[in-house]
């Protein structure tokens, strides 16, 4: 026993020392980055190649990369505004080397640098996924007062706008009226509703005004990031106080009783740092009426309650300490809270007062991460109107209060987590000759989280436990990055995860990168993802959600019988819900051609193992005849699922779904006709080989609810009208195609928009804005819901009118409204 410690304690110490062994007998090369007037430019990204290695430089416009064994080497440095600039230099061991780089400005660059896909800095051509950055100029420049409309022009990424200001996103098909398939990160934090899985999306508590960047990184993503990563991974970066010092204030108003007042204010005294944000927005969304089944002989019933105006608040501060030697602490909350109207597999909920919170303490430094953090979802007094339309007819003579009691989602999600990473780089072998590790960059991290979700004992299985529902996670993850030659890069990741309710899970990723000319790489990658069931997916346990309808987590798995007794005979078989598995195998190339274009391609195959369906129907005692009638049992403890008066219930519940095969392209490019006319263009092909599933299986549970084919393109015209102006458009086409998830089926029709957006500076410090979304549009036809109610066994009623105008609507959601014409204008007053 005293041998088996001892052995951990040296292996052990010898992790903790590799980084300083691997720094030993190195060099440095400490550098300046100014711009043409031969100012310091703080916030540029400096990297090394081939090393890897990559810092951002300070206010003083200096940035030191340490730990370089003896060589020659590439430092190129990178930011917006400016053209990307280089220079070559000699490192010596035990030595300093000195550069000086000069940055020239230009009206954007092709291409920059990202985090996402390695979780360290790295140029986008070096990076091994399908990883799109937009920086806060494009940003602050997109449609609309929010993150997500930039989104839009994403390749590889399916936008589905469904309001004024909501709006989803997907990649790479199975999309659902409630995904959660893509993981949403905020400044390092998993920005995730703890209760359901879902994107915190319009909840996020950062105003548009704050964000430095977002990246987008299409395709499976768990082996860096975990299980949420199945099909993306969308990150949100914040503006620092010292990068980015000022107040801004953004005010805008437009159609539709739209308003938004946004607020920034930032700054540093001495080595602390402070920054504090504010929005306010909120707009009369576009509506519709439902019918749901009717009660008795009510006949169908139209949707009550609904308020579609809808707002959204959100704010948020700063503290940060700043260390001589690079690193930064800094404590951050923040808080935002919604009201609208918000689909489900099942129908609709009017979202009242349902707040959001994060508390965070981070520590940044050259080569360590560190992160403690709380994110707290409340969903206020948020209904379902589904069965809040049903009840009021049931209990007519129950007051409204009581009946939105009913129908209501008390709750208190929490996602308590800790995360710590380690980056280096190896360069022992230079003065050996033997280089197989040399300039290997190596990342590793541990996460903890904990989910702890309360429903009051309401809708989930507290109403049997009376105890809140928790959830512990443990995932180990590394990265090793090797060149193997100048032009040959190997990169090997792996993530194990320890989930208390399931199997362990390994993801790992292998890509092999080809880089025959500086910044045009091709790449052959394999990825594997995994999606750990929801709390909702498991732990839903809400009889009567609508009369006779219950809806269950499927942690025990059912049995469905043809009668209410346990010796009826066995109709079918589920099992307990598990962990869908996605295996992606990709061939890339990325690369800027003569300055002037940008192109990124990659074409995937897709196997998805135990894929978890949307919210499906398996037992209905109700059907219309005595031979098609079902009755679901627990499988666990044989009990009938029925309602707590003994009632059998229609049983909805979620399951695995065998295997499917797919394949897929999605291409981008980026061409500067001029230093100020731009054109972009991207394009995303899919197709789905092959699904099998029990024939017992019900049909939406296999719906794959992607468009065959999406296209946007655009193009960005600088000083045209006049100087200090920018006008910009873009276009984008959808295919028509079929969806079904829940209650929600029918046909999308095909559509195609076309936004405009023009900036105007006034004066350095003074912007006006003016947009206009969906200014022009194509509608294919309109999907009505169906007249006798929405149900999962009736279909939309699809309508084929094309359609071609100003103002003309077009259809994105099942059961949701048509989406028309929104113009808004603005102004920006910026202060540094």
């Amino acid at each position: 026993m005293l041998r088996s410690l001892s052995t951990r304690i040296l292996a052990i110490a010898l992790c903790i020392s590799l980084p300083s062994l691997a720094s030993a007998q190195r060099g440095r090369i400490v550098g300046t980055v100014s711009d043409s007037a031969r100012g310091p430019l703080a916030g540029a990204q400096v990297i090394v190649s081939p090393s890897g290695i990559a810092r951002e430089t300070g206010a003083d416009g200096k940035v030191i990369l340490q730990g370089l064994a003896a060589g020659s080497y590439e430092v190129r440095a990178y930011r917006m505004g400016y053209k990307s600039a280089s220079v070559r230099v000699l490192v010596t061991a035990g030595q300093d080397a000195t550069v000086a780089i000069l940055m020239t400005p230009a009206a954007a660059s092709l291409a920059g640098v990202v985090v996402s896909a390695s979780r360290r800095l790295e140029k986008v051509t070096d990076a091994p996924a399908t990883v799109t950055r937009l920086d806060a100029e494009q940003i602050a420049g997109a449609m609309g007062n929010s993150f997500a409309a930039a989104l839009r022009e994403v390749k590889g990424i399916e936008f589905i706008q469904t309001g004024v200001m909501s709006s989803a996103i997907n990649a790479r098909g199975f999309n659902s009226s409630f995904n959660n398939r893509m993981l949403m990160m905020e400044d390092g934090r998993i920005a995730t509703l703890a209760e359901s899985g879902l994107p915190v999306g319009v909840l996020t508590t950062i105003p548009k005004v704050d964000l430095a960047g977002m990246e987008v990184l299409v395709g499976p993503g768990s082996a860096l990031y975990g299980p949420d990563a199945s099909s993306g991974v969308l990150t949100l970066q914040t503006k620092d106080p010292r990068q980015f010092p000022g107040q801004t204030l953004e005010v805008s108003g437009g159609s539709r009783g739209y308003y938004d007042a946004q607020t920034r204010i930032a700054g540093t005294r001495g080595n602390i740092g402070y920054k504090v944000t504010a929005e306010y927005q909120a707009a009369d969304d576009w509506s519709n009426t439902v019918y749901y089944p009717q009660v008795g002989t009510s006949g169908p019933i139209p949707e009550r309650g609904a308020d579609w105006r809808t707002d959204a608040t959100r704010a948020a501060g700063t503290l940060a300490y700043y260390f001589d030697n690079g690193s930064r602490l800094q404590a951050v909350a923040g808080l935002s809270k919604i009201n609208g109207i918000g689909q489900t597999n099942v129908g609709r909920n009017q979202l009242a007062n349902y707040g959001y919170r994060d508390y965070q303490l981070q520590f940044v430094s050259p080569h360590w991460f560190a992160q403690t953090y709380l994110t707290n979802s409340v969903p206020g007094t948020t209904y379902q109107l589904n069965g809040f339309s049903q009840n009021s007819v049931r209990f007519p003579t129950v007051s409204i209060d009581s009946v939105k009691k009913l129908s209501a989602f008390p709750g208190d999600g929490r996602l308590y987590a800790a995360e710590i990473q380690n980056n280096f780089e190896l360069g022992l072998l230079r003065a050996t000759g033997v280089g197989a590790i040399d300039n290997t960059h190596i990342t590793y991290g541990l996460q903890l989280r904990r989910d702890r979700v309360s429903s009051y004992n309401h809708w989930l299985s507290d109403r049997k436990t009376k105890e809140a529902i928790l959830n512990d996670q443990t995932g180990v993850y590394g990265q090793i990055e090797t060149p193997i030659t100048d032009m040959v890069k190997v990169v090997l990741a792996g993530r194990y995860d320890q989930h208390e309710k399931y199997d362990a899970q390994f993801s790992p990723k292998a890509a092999l990168l080809v880089t025959p000319i500086s910044d045009q790489t091709l790449r052959v990658t394999y990825n594997r993802a995994f999606k750990s069931p929801t709390i909702l997916q498991t732990d839903f346990f809400y009889p009567d959600f609508q009369p006779f309808i219950g809806v269950f987590g499927n942690f025990d798995g059912f049995t469905v019988r043809s009668g209410n007794t346990s010796s009826a005979a066995v109709v079918t078989t589920y099992d307990p819900i598990r962990p869908e598995l996605n295996d992606t195998w990709e061939l890339g190339y990325k690369g800027v051609i003569a300055n002037r274009l940008y192109v990124d391609v990659t074409g995937y195959r897709t196997r998805f193992t135990d894929f978890v369906s949307p919210l499906v129907v398996i037992a209905n005692p109700y059907a219309t005849t005595a031979a098609t009638r079902t009755y679901a049992f627990d499988t666990k403890t044989g009990a009938l699922i029925a309602n707590e008066a003994g009632a059998a219930q229609v049983a909805l519940t979620y399951i695995n779904v065998g295997r499917a095969w797919m394949r897929g392209v999605d291409a981008g490019l980026r061409w500067y006709v001029t230093d100020k006319v731009a054109a972009s263009a991207n394009t995303s092909l899919i197709s789905v080989d092959s699904i099998q599933r029990k024939g017992t299986d019900p049909p939406e549970a296999t719906a794959f609810n992607s468009p065959s084919v999406r296209v946007t393109g655009g193009m960005d015209f600088t000083d045209l009208l006049a100087r200090h102006s920018v006008v910009s458009f873009t276009t984008r086409y959808v295919s028509k195609y079929s969806f079904r998830s829940g209650i929600n089926y029918g046909i999308i029709p095909a559509f195609g928009t076309f936004d405009i957006n023009a900036q105007y500076q006034v004066r350095p410090q003074v912007r006006l804005l003016l947009q206009a979304q969906n200014l022009y549009a194509c509608s294919g036809g309109s999907s009505t819901p169906p007249a006798a109610g929405v149900s999962s066994a009736t279909s939309a009623t699809y309508t084929k009118d094309r359609q071609c105008g100003f103002g003309i609507k077009h259809q994105e959601m099942i059961n949701m409204p048509a989406i028309g014409t929104t113009i808004i204008a603005g102004v920006r007053l910026d202060r540094r």
